[in-house]
């Protein structure tokens, strides 16, 4: 028995934002840009006896701040069966702190998969996480199974506001319960907001209920 972990590498796409002068900018909670990070493909099956889990892996450009706005993923069957994927998954936000530091700074958020209502051969109560149905959604169509994850708890900060900063990696984690599933599809969607650093000591960016 083995654990088989598949590293997926998301597409970046920057979409700047234009209207203000580096220097109001400064002065602002305005953002310079929007960073997208997303992928979709085949998550492979695995062998006989085998656990697997897949990561969603990319690096920040270190010359900015981030904002995380949206972070979310679904997995997907070809066939009306059931998904038997761990309800939680976390996404690892991995910093230096500049010149000078000892550590690097990690910060964890979780994903969450909502709880689905208790089908009618179960005594588990409505709410409740159906062990025989592992939260699995089937679409009106009846052919696919779906489970998908988003993250309700995001850092509301500017997060790298300073100088120095060489290295800004994030890697997303999600797994299975069980060994020997078949192949399945994957979606991964992250937004963030870029900022410029000088804005990272601005009272304004980091008020997140007074800006975003």
């Amino acid at each position: 028995m083995a654990l088989v972990t598949t590293t997926v590498s998301p597409e970046v796409r920057i979409t700047p934002f234009t209207g203000l002068s580096e220097t109001r900018r400064e002065r602002s909670g305005i953002a310079r840009a929007e960073v997208v990070y997303s992928t979709y493909g085949l998550w492979p099956a695995t062998a006989a006896g085998d656990n697997r889990s897949i990561s969603f892996s990319w690096t920040l450009d270190p010359d900015y701040g981030y904002i995380l706005m949206d972070s979310n993923a679904a997995f997907i069957k070809s066939s009306n069966d059931r998904i038997y994927m761990e309800a939680t998954g976390v996404m690892e936000i991995t910093t230096d702190l500049g010149p000078g530091a000892s550590q690097k700074e990690s910060q964890w958020y979780p994903y969450r998969n909502l709880p689905a209502r208790a089908d009618e051969a179960s005594s588990t109560a409505i709410g409740s996480v159906v062990a025989a149905e592992y939260n699995t959604v089937h679409p009106i169509t009846g052919s696919n199974s779906v489970m998908t994850f988003n993250m309700d708890i995001k850092p509301t900060a500017l997060l790298y506001p300073f100088p120095g900063v060489t290295s800004i990696d994030c890697v997303a984690m999600f797994g299975e319960q069980i060994t020997e599933e078949t192949v399945m599809a994957y979606r991964f969607y992250t937004r963030f907001l870029q900022y410029d650093i000088t804005q990272g000591y601005n009272y304004v960016v980091n008020s997140p209920l007074m800006t975003r």
